[in-house]
């Protein structure tokens, strides 16, 4: 009866030990300013969700924004690109942001001069802030979204887009 009671009081403390680990290293924090695993910087959330403030430094032509960023071991959510953004990345000329973004914020696509397409696979609207595009050659752009966003949704990203001053296309080309 005394090895059972030992054994079990064992297990249970290491059970303790183990959920309080956990629950410590998995919990959303609020940082203004982190680099997440993949090389991006951004500011975190108490609530799950992130900003990115600048993509990991590249020439390639195609930038992609993950729609989870890890940082120490906590995935955000990513829901706002930041201004300058982009900075790292001159020579993108497509940029591919993920369906959980909700914002972009003023000169996130600024000194993007090679930049034709913006792809980002939602059916919803988001907010598109006044000079998002500056420095950008709005009318030669195509900003793609998925092929069954709403005509009403699409009227008001249109809008939103119009406000922030872009003039180039925007088409439903996304699966």
């Amino acid at each position: 009866m005394k090895s059972l009671k030992k054994k079990l009081a064992g297990i249970l403390a290491m059970t303790m030990l183990v959920s309080a680990a956990a629950s410590a290293a998995g919990s959303p924090v609020e940082a203004p300013k982190a680099t997440a695993k993949n090389g991006a910087t951004v500011a975190t959330t108490k609530e799950g969700t992130a900003t990115v403030k600048a993509v990991k430094a590249t020439k390639k032509a195609t930038v992609t924004v993950s729609e989870k960023v890890e940082v120490d071991g906590v995935k955000y959510t990513v829901t706002t690109i930041a201004g300058n953004a982009f900075k790292n990345a001159p020579k993108a000329k497509t940029v591919k942001l993920p369906k959980t973004v909700t914002s972009i914020q003023k000169n996130a696509f600024k000194g993007l001069k090679k930049l034709k397409t913006v792809s980002i696979n939602t059916k919803k609207s988001f907010k598109v802030a006044k000079k998002a595009f500056a420095g950008v050659n709005t009318k030669k752009v195509t900003i793609k979204v998925n092929k069954k966003m709403s005509k009403k949704e699409l009227k008001k990203l249109k809008k939103a887009l119009k406000k922030a001053g872009f003039k180039g296309k925007v088409s439903k080309s996304l699966k």
